[in-house]
């Protein structure tokens, strides 16, 4: 039996003269930025009250169950929470202010989430049940009958669609496409599922919008209602299926989950039977309740090829009886005959059975649906996934925008590579454009600015290069540095923000070198693929794919200007999460080998821009990442070296061409 150690403080750590910033409001600082803590390691948060703050009372839970410890801190003095765990879980901590009516805040965090597991096994006859079910299902015709209406968006067909389903019920949804005159072109395929509540209307944006982006989408209604009717209707609808999730919990055969989960998979049946689909690619979507049906779906329907879901609900039903708390379905934990069900419509149960590149995202102060479960299903999915954790984020309906950003952020990503045809998951070799407005922008003012001046110095890379030399007004400081550092060398900056190796490979293969020729190239490179996410798999393995990406960034430049010298640039470390800088130090080691003292050289300067501890000083980045003026005189004065020895002395005169600034800051 696992057992847990507590370390609760709220220290005082008194400085004489020392008080807290009354302008700032209460500060919630995590010891580890990503949120993340390895197993063992102590999670906490610096506290900081203003002084004329009113004191805070905080309680500390074992994957919001057990009660670790609590305690009261006090304003105006620097404090403490600390938790540490001898298993994987989620910390919670619930904060609140000793004042009449004070709502709590609450702070979260994950350690070793990896490694988090099921309550308990699936039922034996998991797969037994589902395939009968499946089969009852396709014995009833699908005679599935699709309504045209207006789409009220140029250039997109929609419809209402009804479909027959088992004991005489209906599914219904919507369904949107690109409209095509032809009739010949061929879509990726995408399902939408809903969230739980009380029945409601479909908006017709949400398949609209997606068919405008390139998509066959069907939007499914979780229930034998209308998706397009006025409030009153269902206003009026029986108030037991108004509490659905209530609908024979006790009895896997009619359980309410059972048709809706069905429902799900003949809309997959649906939109895979359609001419219409490239039969390439078939994504199933889903946010709480939608992300709830998502993962079953993917986990028993072969067709469906991805799986995009966020914060979903239905995760280790039986974990209340083992330390978790459990969220919605809200499953009775006190009628072992409705834990015995829920087994069957359990989402960790469906995870095990996924084997399609999948994206989950979780809030880790959610109590709607919580993220010990959402772990424990995301751990059993057996192919390329990603984690997208939200560190700050309650339920999605109770999130800010930027507390949903990574979803929100990496879901655009992944919807924008497959509706290419692209995978989300871009090996750092292989060349891949940026999906942006902007930076296709971009990418036609470096086309022109190759050829609107002489360079013999050749600057490419990501944001790191990309200020250094830009004319944007915010980065002025750093633009008379460059100046100062390699006016009469005929330096030109080619780096864009955002850019990964396989971006930046996309650029020089579409031309950004082309005809050239400069004498020196300087490549910063590697950042973006390394990221911030904290490890949650094989860090070396990350480590090898930016070395690679580099390696091929490096060759691609031979190979377009032969004559030129490389200069590598080492990765410099980040402190927007310090948990990643282990990956950037193997990646540089593995990077320094390019070099062969002749062709290519490596430099690296990060012993001058961070501490003993490997982690950039104040002075050398102001956001954790980007490069103060400082650090960018550290940058030249080890370049000004080489270029002395490869281009000589600088000239009195420079005709490289004039700097570039953001093309979005002028459209």
């Amino acid at each position: 039996m696992k057992f847990m150690r507590v370390a609760l403080c709220a220290a005082f750590l008194v400085c004489l003269g020392a008080r807290a910033d009354e302008a700032a409001g209460p500060a919630y600082v995590p010891y580890s930025a990503s949120g993340i803590y390895p197993l063992g390691a102590t999670v906490g948060w610096h506290v900081t009250l203003p002084w004329n703050a009113q004191s805070v009372r905080y309680v500390i839970r074992k994957n919001n169950l057990e009660e670790l410890g609590h305690g009261i801190i006090a304003p105006g003095v620097p404090s403490t929470i600390e938790a540490k765990l001898d298993e994987p879980g989620m910390v919670y901590v619930e904060v609140t202010e000793l004042a009449p009516g004070a709502k709590p805040k609450a702070l979260g965090a994950a350690v070793a989430p990896e490694k988090i597991a099921p309550s308990i096994p699936a039922p034996q006859d998991f797969d037994a049940f589902w395939a009968a079910k499946i089969k009852a299902l396709r014995k009833v015709p699908m005679n599935a009958q699709l309504a045209e209406k207006p789409s009220e968006r140029d250039g997109v067909d929609f419809g209402i669609l009804k479909m027959d389903h088992l004991d005489g019920r209906h599914i219904w949804g919507q369904v949107a496409k690109p409209h095509d005159a032809t009739g010949k072109q061929k879509y990726p395929g995408l399902v939408i599922l809903q969230w739980a509540s009380p029945p409601y209307p479909l908006q017709k944006a949400w398949v609209t919008d997606r068919a405008a982006e390139g998509w066959l989408a069907v939007n499914v209604e979780p229930h034998d209602v209308m998706p397009d009717q006025p409030k009153a209707y269902y206003d009026a609808l029986p108030e037991e299926l108004k509490h659905y999730n209530t609908i024979e919990t006790r009895n896997r055969d009619r359980n309410y989950f059972l048709y809706m989960y069905l429902g799900d998979l003949r809309a997959v049946d649906y939109l895979a039977s359609r001419p219409d689909w490239d039969g390439k690619t078939l994504v199933v979507m889903g946010t709480s309740m939608g992300g709830q049906q998502s993962l079953c779906t993917a986990g028993l329907h072969p067709k469906v090829t991805h799986m995009l879901i966020n914060v979903p609900a239905g995760a280790d039903a039986n974990g209340t009886a083992h330390g978790r708390r459990i969220g919605y379905p809200n499953w009775n934990v006190d009628d072992p005959k409705v834990l015995e069900t829920a087994q069957y419509f359990d989402t960790v149960n469906c995870a095990a059975h996924i084997k399609v590149p999948s994206l989950v995202a979780m809030g880790f102060i959610d109590t709607v649906t919580p993220p010990v479960g959402i772990w424990a299903a995301f751990n059993l999915i057996r192919a390329p996934k990603e984690a997208a954790p939200m560190i700050e984020s309650p339920h999605n309906h109770l999130a800010t925008p930027e507390q949903s950003k990574p979803w929100t952020d990496a879901s655009a990503r992944w919807l924008g590579a497959l509706v290419a045809g692209r995978s989300p998951f871009e090996r750092a070799d292989v060349a891949a454009p940026r999906g942006d407005e902007n930076s296709r922008l971009a990418h036609e003012q470096l086309l022109a600015k190759r050829t609107a001046g002489k360079i013999d110095a050749y600057f490419v890379g990501d944001s790191i290069t990309r200020r250094w030399g830009t004319s944007d007004e915010q980065y002025r400081d750093l633009l008379a540095n460059w100046n100062a550092n390699f006016k009469g060398w005929n330096a030109a900056d080619f780096g864009w923000g955002g850019d990964k190796t396989q971006n930046m490979l996309w650029r020089l293969q579409n031309g950004e070198l082309d005809g050239v020729h400069p004498k020196v190239v300087v490549v910063m490179a590697g950042t973006n693929n390394v990221g911030r996410a904290s490890p949650l798999g094989d860090a070396a393995a990350r480590a090898a794919d930016v070395v690679r990406g580099v390696t091929a960034l490096v060759g691609e430049i031979r190979k377009r200007a032969p004559e030129a010298t490389v200069i590598v640039t080492g990765i410099t470390p980040r402190n927007d999460n310090r948990d990643v800088n282990p990956i950037i130090d193997e990646a540089n080691r593995g990077i320094a080998k390019l070099a062969d003292g002749k062709t290519i050289r490596y430099v690296n300067i990060n012993d001058e821009l961070a501490d003993r501890e490997g982690n950039l000083k104040p002075e050398m980045a102001h956001d954790g990442l980007h490069l103060t003026v400082q650090a960018y005189q550290v940058w030249a004065d080890h370049l000004k070296p080489l270029f002395t020895e490869l281009l000589g002395p600088p000239g009195n005169t420079d005709q490289a061409p004039p700097p570039t600034a953001d093309p979005g800051a002028h459209h």
